[in-house]
């Protein structure tokens, strides 16, 4: 498999004997992306290559740089100044130059693990978002089948066993898109970019992810609207409290037909 996000390694394989052998694997591909507006620095992110565009479209909506696609103009890959760069700035146009002045209150560099490093205060992890208001209701069966139907499309973990995936689904338990990327919280914002930038409204959609259930994951998740997010792992109680207070219902340990709701357990259906 030969892709952008992935890279093949020749490795030394150890079996339960302690017998080594040459072989091959498959990584997943890490790398940062800087990305600028009008000139003027945006932030870096390490990521999986590909999606590049709605990564930086999520990580803006979900700061409040953006409030739709419509406020983005254009993008432009920049030329690299030493080989580390290459296909790794983006520039973004956005069409309001009052939009710069929403930059979000962090420093210039946010780890693959981690969706809130940079910022600069406590105060500044305030989420400014309304509570979710939708009447989506969606069935037992349908939450207990999307970790499933989420692990059966990743193509790229399939390959690799190293990416965290996010995706949505539609109250029946369609899979609409499918994000991959070695940060979960990456992954969220590719895929609320694919929805701003493809129209689909998150009000009545599932939000799926592969991983844990952390405050940035929630964090995105209500700013993107999301009534229903469900993880085949563990909440915090950081993100049950967001959730609680956002009027999202949170489901984890979505595994072997069987799941806790933390929070608003009135649009799950038995």
């Amino acid at each position: 498999m030969k892709t952008p996000e992935v890279r093949e390694l020749e490795v030394a394989r150890v079996d339960g004997r302690g017998t080594s052998r040459r072989a091959t694997d498959q990584v997943a591909v890490e790398a940062p992306l800087e990305f600028r507006i009008a000139g003027q620095p945006g932030a870096v992110t390490m990521r999986t290559p590909g999606q590049d565009e709605e990564l930086v479209t999520g990580f803006l909506f979900a700061e409040g740089v953006i409030t739709s696609a419509g406020d983005v103009r254009g993008w432009r890959r920049l030329a690299a100044r030493v080989p580390e760069e290459e296909g790794n700035l983006l520039e973004v146009e956005l069409r309001s130059p009052l939009v710069r002045k929403r930059m979000p209150e962090r420093s210039l560099f946010a780890s693959s693990s981690c969706g809130v490093c940079g910022k600069v205060s406590i105060a500044s992890l305030h989420v400014h978002a309304p509570v979710v208001a939708s009447d989506l209701r969606v069935g037992h069966a349908i939450v207990t089948a999307l970790p499933g139907r989420l692990r059966g499309a990743q193509t790229v973990f399939a390959a690799t066993g190293g990416l965290h995936a996010a995706g949505a689904f539609s109250a029946a338990g369609e899979l609409l898109a499918l994000r991959e990327d070695v940060g979960r919280h990456n992954a969220v914002d590719k895929l609320v970019g694919w929805t701003l930038a493809a129209g689909v409204p998150r009000s009545h959609a599932i939000l799926c992810v592969s991983g844990r259930l952390s405050f940035e994951i929630l964090q995105k998740a209500v700013v993107a609207g999301f009534p229903v997010v469900a993880a085949v792992s563990a909440p915090s109680s950081a993100a049950v409290d967001l959730a609680e207070r956002f009027g999202v219902t949170l489901c984890g340990f979505v595994r072997d037909g069987r799941f806790n709701v933390y929070s608003h357990a009135e649009r799950v259906d038995s």
